[in-house]
């Protein structure tokens, strides 16, 4: 039932705590998320726990967030399938058609679709490469990289051979850039670091870096963050990722008691880098550190997520502490409260003076500034999934209230029969969300817009029975199945 009237009430004397940083002994135990590292789930580079992780966007501003993995039967589709519902873009300077917002510069955000979407056209993809973005395309990976217009889905350009076994980033749950890059795994020697240029499908940088796959990163435009071992300690480097040309260093002394829920090694093993909104995070046994990406180190020997606010200051929730943190421009701390702070996928950046946070009892609202609480919400096991135009969508299972960011006032609440596995998409007016599994229901599950003025339901579309996975790029609507991947808006 969508839009129903029978809410959750708002209770708004759930209590928020403020904490005294003059308090703690080291003042750095708290945080709000954007990249870091859980406790649960591997990472592509053996088995460390894989974290909440992170993408930066082009020009080393405002970057998105990479999408927590999910298993699938074609495995590389495990890499397009984004769940994580922490972290965002923000679109700072987005501008809107009439009362519209737009969205559609955001990971998740799409063009309008005013109506059940319908085939545009098609291309093949090989389940042994993955999709990967770049401006006005979508890229394959099979024997080498094919770029196809989001517009018509013809082919753009087309590079040279890539590597057998290559990975390439960033991946179309991230936002373009000027260069797509592509890693191979060179025994002995380290990682083949393939750059092609994102317009042309020019080559313009091949060499080998001293690095695992899972320890390199795409920053910025066309730069590339990298970790290895130098003896027992981390050597984290952002440089030019076709030349090489260093950005700058910063080594990560080893601490035994930092990174214990890791697993892993020397030689490259265990080691895990992440790009996210403002802050480049590297996790291995012993050596745990988030820097911003000019390379000012935040926090040390603990694991954290952190992510940069649209004003240019930093939050992170640290790892198992229950506390987040907001961090000055300089990195130091401002201010902790009790709770993690949520930080929603689809971000517009509307109602910047008011954070958000799980209170584990209830969802509140804090002033940026101070971090006093300026209402709450009860409820549990909510996730922050959109926020436009001054408004605040939560969602739990198949449940979602739709709340004025800056008051905290319910507008809506909007409960299908069935919870789906795929993010939510929104295109400033409607959120787009799966319904139903086919594991469970024995058919294909159905996308469902839901009006984010008043919850209602726009309209249903049953997907076809070979979709594994829906997605926005470029601001278009696509589905992915084992062999094909189609446009839909």
């Amino acid at each position: 039932m969508a839009g129903s009237a029978s809410a959750p009430a708002a209770h708004d004397a759930v209590r928020f705590e403020i904490i005294d940083l003059e308090g703690t002994a080291d003042g750095t135990d708290g945080g709000v998320g954007g990249v870091g590292f859980g406790a649960a789930g591997a990472g592509a580079g053996g088995d460390v726990a894989r974290p909440e992780p992170a993408t930066t966007d082009g020009g080393g501003g405002r970057p998105s967030r990479r999408r927590r993995w999910y298993t699938h039967p074609v495995p590389w589709v495990a890499v397009a399938v984004a769940g994580a519902f922490v972290g965002s873009v923000v679109l700072t300077d987005a501008v809107g058609t009439g009362d519209r917002p737009d969205v559609s510069g955001a990971v998740g955000g799409l063009e309008p679709i005013d109506e059940p979407p319908q085939e545009r056209w098609s291309v093949p993809v090989d389940p042994r490469g993955g999709l990967m973005t770049a401006p006005g395309a979508i890229v394959t990976l099979s024997d080498r990289l094919t770029a196809y217009s989001v517009e018509d889905g013809t082919t753009l350009w087309q590079s040279e051979q890539i590597e057998d076994h290559a990975s390439c980033m960033p991946r179309v749950d991230d936002v373009p850039r000027a260069v797509v890059v592509c890693t191979t795994a060179v025994e002995d020697e380290g990682v083949r670091v393939t750059t092609v240029e994102s317009t042309t499908g020019r080559i313009v940088g091949d060499r080998v870096v001293a690095a695992a796959p899972a320890a390199v990163a795409l920053v910025g435009d066309s730069d590339l963050v990298r970790a290895t071992w130098s003896g027992r300690d981390l050597l984290v480097a952002r440089e030019d990722a076709a030349s090489g040309e260093p950005r700058w260093e910063q080594l990560v002394e080893h601490d035994d008691t930092a990174g214990q829920m890791l697993s892993g090694g020397p030689g490259g093993d265990g080691v895990i880098v992440d790009v996210g909104e403002g802050v480049v995070s590297v996790a291995a046994p012993g050596a745990v550190a988030t820097f911003t990406l000019d390379g000012l180190e935040l926090v040390r020997d603990e694991v954290w997520t952190i992510s940069q606010l649209s004003d240019g200051r930093y939050a992170g929730n640290a790892y198992g502490r229950g506390t987040a943190t907001v961090f000055t421009r300089d990195g130091e701390p401002s201010f902790r409260v009790r709770g993690r702070l949520l930080d929603p996928p689809i971000d517009d950046g509307s109602a910047p003076g008011v954070l958000v946070a799980n209170t584990f009892g209830a969802i509140a609202g804090l002033d940026a500034a101070t971090g006093s609480s300026l209402w709450a919400l009860g409820g549990s096991g909510y996730r922050a999934v959109v926020r436009v135009d001054g408004l605040l969508v939560l969602q739990t299972d198949a449940a979602y209230r739709g709340v004025d960011t800056a008051s905290g006032e319910e507008r809506w609440f909007a409960e299908l029969d069935e919870g789906g596995q795929w993010p939510v998409l929104s295109d400033g007016t409607s959120l787009f969300v799966v319904e139903g599994m086919r594991m469970r229901r024995g058919d294909a599950p159905d996308l469902v817009a839901l009006a984010l003025d008043d919850g209602s339901v726009r309209w249903r579309w049953n997907l076809p029975d070979d979709v594994y996975h829906v997605l926005a790029a470029g601001g278009r609507l696509f589905l992915l199945s084992s062999d094909e991947l189609t446009a839909v808006s």
